[in-house]
């Protein structure tokens, strides 16, 4: 922001409490003279009449209305100027939102219809709602919010907004455009404070009736809660119910070291590093394509795991929480999910193997309807594979050219013919006919996920009798022997957990065990 808008954030004048309906609007706008201006000129041209001139004249004490000094400034009651009723535009949805008239009726909810005053808004659970004032500033509802337009003004002469609405419940994000010629007026009632602006980038949350919190990302914001009045300025916070309304610093963005760009498994297991002072995030994720919010959260610990409803690419939003409950600046990182379909299971003797044989042979969950891709290398990074093809058969044969170590993995194909993530890479080692190879018993794999202390809990439904009890079998490791499991078709599915609240399902549709 420039030293201009500054001046326009951090000078105006404060805001009559919104809540205690004024019987006549206070506010002053300080006009600059402009070169050839007079009152007659400054009331044709912004003000409701030229009437009010005599007014305009006694009050900033002018002996001529027709010379006026260039640079000095006119004190204008807001109240004078001219001003149309003006509209919100609803500019984004996505989830569960609703809108109710004035009269309680539920309103439809159409991308670029405009809502009067008296229009109450609110959102569901992981839902978002954005809406668009005359003068281009946003003011968007995030999950769980309650909010009533209620007096809502243009002036056209300025471009200027008057915005007041009430919180009920929930937290709003809001971007008020500066306006260098007279500072619009946006104010957020909560049922214990009053938020208000000039032009700047804030937060404001209802956490409980006697509990707001105001966080100032860009200019200043003036809150008022009962007597008490604080400036926040840039980079500050104010809530009430902890700090007796006095701003505190805000958490630095989150450096979210130990993020990865690209995740294969469905919730990716997001962690990163806390920093000194960071008691908690709030995280949101959204579709990069539309930007519509896909989940929103909050959590004491270094770690999401949100469960994402498809494969694409995502935008990952993290802020910091100190202790006071305030919410800090925003990191943002782009996140792909790669997650399906899921590689097949596979039906072998574990990651590593031994044989004499110098025949590969791979059986697994592909079929023509359920089609793989298998590679098979020399070395565990394939970069120049022997076998790089289609898998359509639960059991597949490859005659290897020679003795050692080869490396092979598989990946389901997708009904778009895309793939999928690989499975893990089986190691199997080829010896010498003298050699006596370690031959372990038959398995049933998954695949590994990237966390510690996982617990893996294989259910097997019979597909002739899919009403029955499932079968249940619990293991460290995504490794089932096969002399321990039933015999028959089943669908199949794979609980991924642990001690920490993650939470992963992989679903096959059939599996054969001989």
């Amino acid at each position: 922001m420039n030293k201009a808008m500054l001046l326009a954030v951090c000078l105006a004048p404060p805001l009559a409490l919104a809540g205690a309906a004024p019987a006549a609007d206070s506010a002053i706008w300080q006009y600059r003279v402009q070169a050839g201006d007079t009152l007659w000129s400054v009331a044709s041209q912004h003000l409701l009449s030229p009437g009010y001139v005599p007014q305009l004249q006694a009050q900033n004490h002018i002996a001529n209305p027709y010379r006026l000094s260039s640079g000095s400034v006119l004190n204008i009651p807001y109240a004078w100027v001219k001003q149309d009723t003006a509209d919100a535009t609803l500019d984004e949805m996505s989830g569960q939102v609703a809108a109710q008239g004035r009269n309680g009726a539920a309103l439809d909810l159409v991308r670029g219809q405009r809502y009067v005053s008296g229009t109450r808004f609110s959102t569901g659970r992981d839902s978002m709602l954005r809406l668009r004032f005359r003068d281009g500033s946003m003011l968007v509802l995030n999950a769980n919010t309650t909010l009533t337009l209620e007096n809502q003004a243009y002036y056209p002469s300025t471009g200027a907004i008057r915005s007041q609405s009430r919180l009920d419940q929930g937290s709003t994000g809001n971007s008020v455009i500066p306006n260098l010629l007279m500072p619009s007026r946006y104010s957020i009632q909560t049922p214990s404070a009053v938020t208000t602006v000039r032009g700047t980038e804030f937060r404001v949350r209802s956490a409980a009736a006697d509990d707001t919190a105001a966080e100032v990302l860009r200019g200043k914001v003036n809150v008022r809660d009962g007597q008490q009045e604080v400036d926040v300025p840039a980079g500050f916070g104010s809530r009430g119910k902890s700090d007796g309304g006095q701003p505190e610093a805000l958490p630095a963005a989150p450096r979210l070291a130990g993020l990865a760009p690209r995740y294969d498994f469905n919730p990716p297991p997001l962690r990163w590093r806390a920093d000194a002072g960071e008691a908690g995030y709030h995280l949101a994720l959204n579709r990069a394509s539309d930007g519509a919010l896909v989940q929103e959260r909050s959590g004491a610990a270094p770690s999401f795991y949100p469960l994402l409803p498809d494969n694409g690419d995502y935008l990952l939003t993290i802020r910091a929480v100190n202790a006071a409950g305030l919410e800090g600046f925003d990191s943002s990182r782009p996140l792909q999910l790669h997650a399906y379909p899921p590689p097949p299971l596979l039906l072998a003797s574990g990651p590593e193997q031994q044989q004499r044989g110098a025949v590969l042979a791979v059986r697994s969950t592909a079929d023509a309807a359920h089609p793989a891709w298998l590679q098979v290398a020399r070395d565990a990074d394939f970069r120049q594979p022997l076998y790089d093809g289609r898998l359509e058969r639960p059991q597949w044969q490859l005659t290897l050219p020679d003795q050692g170590v080869w490396y092979w993995r598989a990946a389901s194909i997708g009904a778009d013919g895309r793939l999928g993530p690989y499975g893990d890479v089986q190691r199997l080692e080829v010896t010498g006919w003298l050699m006596v190879p370690d031959i372990r018993p038959a398995t049933l794999a998954g695949r590994r996920y990237p966390l510690s202390g996982l617990r893996y809990t294989l259910q097997l439904t019979p597909l002739e009798q899919l009403a029955a009890t499932p079968f249940r079998f619990a293991a460290a490791q995504p490794l089932w022997l096969l002399r321990d499991l039933p015999r028959g078709r089943f669908a199949v599915t794979i609980h991924i957990d642990d001690d920490d609240g993650y939470h992963a399902e992989e679903q096959y549709p059939s599996l054969t065990l001989p």
